[in-house]
Formats: C-alpha cells, sequence, structure tokens
C-alpha cells in the first residue's frame, strides 16, 4: 500500500511539473538607459529614487558616467512598453533632463 501511495504521489508531482512547463511564460525584457539628472548626485540610491520614481517601476542601477548622467536598468514587457517607459521618463522634466536607451557594446550584457 505505501508503494502505491508512493508511485501516485510521484505521478502526481510529475503531471504537475509538466503542465507548469506547459504554461506560457509573459515575455519580459528590459533596458539600459543614459540618464541625466536635473539635479546630480553621485549617490546610487538617489539616482534610483529619482529615475524610479519618474518611471513608476524599479530601477537597477549600474553605472555613473559623471553627476549629472548615468546609467540604469530597467524592466519592460516588449517594445511597445520599454517606448512608453521612455516616453514616461522624458515627460519628468523636474527631475529628468534628458534620457537616451544606452546602447554602448559590452561584453557582458545586464
Amino acid at each position: 500500500m505505501l508503494a502505491f501511495a508512493r508511485s501516485a504521489s510521484l505521478g502526481l508531482a510529475a503531471i504537475a511539473l509538466v503542465a507548469c512547463a506547459a504554461e506560457p511564460v509573459p515575455s519580459v525584457t528590459g533596458m539600459s538607459v543614459l540618464v541625466k539628472l536635473v539635479e546630480p548626485s553621485a549617490d546610487p540610491a538617489i539616482v534610483t529614487a529619482q529615475v524610479g520614481a519618474a518611471a513608476g517601476r524599479p530601477v537597477r542601477y549600474l553605472a555613473a558616467m559623471s553627476e549629472a548622467w548615468h546609467s540604469v536598468y530597467l524592466r519592460c514587457e516588449g517594445a511597445a512598453d520599454c517606448d512608453a517607459l521612455l516616453q514616461r521618463l522624458r515627460a519628468d522634466s523636474a527631475r529628468i533632463a534628458g534620457v537616451q536607451r544606452d546602447e554602448r557594446k559590452r561584453i557582458v550584457s545586464p
């Protein structure tokens, strides 16, 4: 009886695993962006707070180009969402003085 219960639970676990693998995975992408702050700062926490507030989503800090220009990574779902996110950043002129996609070539991507 114990062997039957064990094999039945293994069978159910295998079915659940196959069912999970069959579910479509949402297409989540992201982009690296160069952002120029209206009020320059060398503090990554301030930069991520400013850009995150303008973007309306979490930001991952990558690097400083100067006190004004910073590279950050933003998650977005597809090209349309990424474009809308860039427009949202450009529209926040109180925090963001300039924004552009970071298209520099990298050996390792974020």
